[in-house]
């Protein structure tokens, strides 16, 4: 499908914040995705990139890609992160996720890196919850839609119909 929209206040994805990642969110058959490119502005330990950061980003794609495969808004409640080999600073890798089920209240995603050999680094599973008492409207008006298709742009749009 294309760029998903970054919300425009957003560290890790708005294209405009000096100090953020600008991580362009990718959406394609199920899976939201990112070639990420972690420098050492990030790193908790010599060249490795802090797992904090690592968890963010995984986090942020989570939400997205539950929100384009179920058009729900959504919190995080519960995680289990895993870490199975150094993400290094300064090298590519392609951060990826997906939705895994929803049971009545909850939503259940995951979402993982790896290295150019496809390989997992790090794994996260989480639960998330409906967002209460969150404007839909507002949190549209938030989004940048600069560099999104009709169509992604369409399916965001599309929530405050509902």
């Amino acid at each position: 499908m294309g760029i998903l929209p970054a919300f425009k206040r957003s560290f890790f994805c708005s294209p405009v914040r000096e100090d953020g990642m600008k991580l362009q969110l990718m959406y394609e058959e199920g899976f939201v995705y990112t070639d990420m490119y972690v420098d050492r502005r990030f790193e908790g330990y010599k060249n490795v990139v802090h797992g904090g950061m690592l968890f963010g980003i995984l986090d942020t794609i989570m939400w997205h890609v539950i929100l384009m495969e179920s058009k729900k808004v959504t919190m995080t409640r519960k995680t289990e992160m895993e870490f199975f080999k150094p993400v290094m600073c300064n090298t590519p890798y392609r951060a990826k996720g997906k939705l895994e089920r929803i049971v009545e209240k909850d939503v259940h995603a995951s979402a993982w890196v790896e290295n150019q050999n496809g390989e997992c680094c790090a794994k996260v599973s989480a639960l998330f919850r409906e967002a209460k008492d969150i404007p839909i409207a507002d949190w549209v008006k938030g989004l940048d839609f600069s560099l999104t298709t009709p169509e992604i742009k369409a399916h965001f749009l599309s929530l405050l119909e509902e």
